[in-house]
């Protein structure tokens, strides 16, 4: 007993030590976040954006621009700029000499995003998101590559500030053929040749976020754009990036939308969209290693809730790593029970609030 009542203080020094780290690794990205950002403007007017060549003539910059005509699959339109008649998409321009043969556009519908392939588990995974989709579908210009389509697309967005969270090259990586399939899964039917390459990513656009995902084979090219508002956010239980702007602000972060049955360690089936987004954070930070969490609140006794924490963190952890493919050494488990609340027990509003899971940075 002595050892559990003296855990708060101890996790305390550990987390201490962890925040000071913590910061300094906060200030560092925030040098770097500056330092891109300005990379990108640059980019930008080298490539003949202009909003950002009028701004820096304005300033009385010097401007060198890499030629007038369009890269192929260059920068699209401007953020927010209207789509113009038969324009396929605002984001995209598509790569030079490609056919629009199909263009499906929903004002508002489901998308699962495909966010990775389990070789093991032979599964691929996706990611439920929710808004106005748009769905295009190239064949690709005669004499050009998968590799040179797919990476002229990938620049230009990238450009526009999308941030790549997978991609994959290959049949058997990409899990292309899997049961069930893209083609079932979202209408990628890239067919069961073996030169599949995609990726996708996210990124600021209007008021809230784009999803794009662009998959590119030999002969065709399928562009998926899903748009969420900033009020459709709360459609997953919980972000990555969150997740991850919350350990690199704090070393550890609350996962919502993880539940269990009263008084058991049985995940329920809702917690589904949660796990995949820890899933999805571990994958974009390959060294990332992190310690589950699991907390009470003060009902029942004290022991008994310290073991009832210890198998839900172990819950979380072996979905992680038996169902999302995420290695085993990256994580680990601890239960501290109703030790370290949040808010008050002596309220059902509290008592729900110290329930919960987080993830500490090790």
């Amino acid at each position: 007993m002595l050892a559990l009542l003296l855990l708060p203080a101890a996790q305390a020094q550990t987390f201490g030590d962890r925040l000071r780290g913590t910061i300094e690794r906060a200030a560092e990205s925030e040098v770097q976040r500056k330092a891109d950002r300005e990379t990108r403007r640059a980019t930008r007017c080298a490539l003949g954006d202009e909003q950002c060549i009028r701004q820096a003539r304005e300033a009385g910059q010097e401007l060198e621009i890499v030629g007038q005509a369009p890269h192929p699959g260059a920068s699209a339109p401007a953020q927010n700029a209207p789509a113009a008649a038969g324009t396929d998409h605002p984001l995209i321009i598509p790569y030079t000499g490609s056919t629009l043969r199909q263009r499906q556009a929903d004002a508002f519908n489901e998308y699962r995003r495909i966010v990775g392939h389990d070789t093991r588990a032979r599964q691929v995974q996706t990611e439920r998101l929710e808004g106005k989709l748009t769905r295009l579908r190239y064949d690709n210009p005669p004499g050009r590559s998968s590799l040179e389509v797919i990476r002229n697309y990938r620049d230009a967005l990238t450009v526009q500030g999308l941030n790549v969270d997978y991609e994959c090259n290959g049949r058997d990586e990409c899990g292309s053929i899997r049961n069930p399939g893209w083609n079932t899964l979202n209408g990628m039917n890239v067919g069961a040749g073996g030169d599949v390459r995609y990726f996708t990513g996210r990124m600021r656009w209007g008021a809230g976020n784009a999803y794009v995902s662009v998959a590119v084979t030999p002969v065709l090219t399928y562009v998926h754009v899903l748009e969420a508002a900033a009020m459709d956010t709360g459609m997953v239980s919980v972000d990555a990036a969150a997740l991850a702007a919350g350990l690199a602000r704090d070393g550890r972060v609350e996962v919502q939308g993880i539940y269990f049955d009263t008084g058991r360690a049985s995940l329920r089936p809702e917690s589904r969209e949660a796990l995949e987004q820890v899933a999805l954070l571990m994958r974009g930070q390959p060294e990332l290693r992190l310690n589950v969490v699991g907390h009470t609140d003060s009902t029942g006794d004290f022991q008994a809730n310290i073991q009832l924490s210890q198998n839900r963190a172990e819950a979380v952890r072996l979905a992680l790593t038996a169902q999302y493919g995420i290695d085993a050494g990256r994580l680990s488990a601890q239960g501290v029970g109703s030790a370290l609340p949040v808010a008050d027990n002596d309220t059902e509003e509290g008592r729900a609030r110290n329930r919960r899971v987080e993830l500490v940075r090790q």
